[in-house]
């Protein structure tokens, strides 16, 4: 490939002079899969007992507003993050991000108890934030090892090992959760993504010395979030769009199923119990997508068709739930988009960042993926907060005939997304 590939193009990566034999990618990537499987153990805890804990706290109807403040603690944390990258490097950034998410975890489940004013709202809106950084940390530690066949043959089975975390991470919410309450599950969650930072540690050692990255240091906030890249790159400014329709369907989705949920199961930790086993049946489901469909669909199917394709199916699923806006019917709405979210949708994205260059796969990809990701979410709660101030309670069937519209806006997002290159050798940046 001999495109411009310097420190601020979504163009493709020059793969080196001396690249490393394919194999040489194995033992890290298994190393900082087995770090991401944990962390989405702790992960798949957390998200059931915070939301929980919310809702014990605070009615389903001030969801919006607790998720309206997730856009600043990602932008705070975006930027952290893109300080600790270049004074750090990579391997200490990761091991940092895992250590103090869990500190803060543990502190927060522990004042949740002593009942500390607060605390459930800074738990829940933790919870949504620490492990986004975690999960694209390790996707851009892979996607600098791989190339593009290696991402369309193994992206698939790298997440059925991760979701195999989550599956047992909602097992053992649903089984334990009754017996020594939400907040204690949050500890253990603690303790699984403090032990994640040791193997995130031995996967940068295996993957050896590595030259110096091309990324200059950001001189201004705007180069903290590789925003240049967002208006210029073609790649990295369609995923952005497309990132923001997604997050904005899941959180119609994931509002007006727990508004549906709250009403059905009033009580907290029966309610905990009931989220941890969907959780893991939404885990399950995606690790047979994953396991069974991602490797053959990614190798054989262009993949911005298989973009446009998701949109579609999800815009079907929600005219269900507008016909029927009941919780069997949104619960199935919502379980159908999150396992393809968390299969071949994320499989066939992370094979689009794999070209690209050093501040691509992990500055841009830090702003589309965290901050962008989550921000999406806190921009759509604040519109339905101050609708719902404005026009009183929403009625449930207006969520999902929302999503119906933003589905065929995303379709039209994945129009022009490039096929990238399948190169054979590996990179070495």
């Amino acid at each position: 490939m001999t495109t411009d590939s310097g420190p601020h193009s979504d163009s493709p990566a020059p793969q080196g002079d001396a690249a490393p034999r394919a194999g040489s990618a194995a033992r890290p990537v298994m190393a900082i899969t087995a770090a991401g499987t944990l962390a989405m153990a702790g992960y798949e805890m957390v998200r059931s007992a915070s939301a929980s804990v919310f809702l014990a706290h605070h009615p389903a109807a001030r969801l919006p507003e607790a998720l309206m403040l997730v856009p600043l603690a990602m932008f705070a944390f975006t930027w952290l993050f893109s300080v600790a990258l270049r004074r750090l490097g990579p391997d200490r950034t990761f091991t940092a991000t895992l250590l103090l998410s869990a500190l803060v975890l543990a502190a927060s489940a522990t004042a949740v108890l002593q009942g500390i004013p607060g605390a459930p709202f800074l738990l829940y809106i933790f919870a949504q934030a620490y492990i986004v950084f975690i999960v694209e940390e390790v996707w851009a530690f892979i996607n600098s090892l791989f190339v593009t066949a290696q991402g369309k043959r193994w992206n698939g089975v790298i997440i059925a090992v991760s979701t195999a975390g989550s599956v047992t991470g909602g097992i053992l919410t649903g089984r334990l959760s009754v017996a020594i309450g939400s907040e204690r599950i949050v500890w253990i969650a603690a303790g699984l993504t403090a032990a994640a930072a040791i193997l995130g540690r031995l996967a940068f050692r295996l993957a050896g010395p590595r030259p110096a990255p091309p990324d200059r240091p950001p001189l201004k906030l705007a180069d903290h979030f590789a925003w240049d890249l967002l208006r210029t790159g073609p790649t990295i400014r369609r995923l952005a769009m497309i990132v923001v329709a997604a997050q904005s369907v899941a959180v119609l989705l994931d509002i007006a199923f727990h508004r549906a949920l709250q009403a059905a199961v009033p009580l907290q930790d029966p309610r905990t119990a009931l989220l941890g086993y969907f959780w893991s049946a939404v885990n399950l489901f995606a690790l047979a997508l994953q396991l069974g469909l991602c490797p053959t669909l990614l190798s054989r199917v262009p993949l911005r068709r298989i973009h446009a394709t998701i949109p579609l199916l999800f815009g079907l699923a929600a005219m269900g739930a507008v016909a029927f806006p009941i919780l069997p019917v949104l619960a199935a709405a919502f379980f159908i988009t999150k396992t393809v979210d968390y299969s071949v949708f994320r499989a066939a994205k992370e094979v689009l960042y794999i070209p690209l260059s050093f501040t691509a796969r992990y500055r841009a990809k830090m702003t589309v993926d965290a901050l962008i990701y989550r921000s999406s979410k806190g921009v759509v709660s604040a519109l339905l907060s101050l609708s719902g101030r404005a026009f009183g309670f929403l009625p449930l069937r207006l969520y999902p005939l929302l999503v119906v519209f933003l589905c065929g806006a995303w379709n039209r997002f994945t129009r022009g997304l490039p096929e990238p290159p399948a190169v054979t050798e590996q990179k070495i940046v």
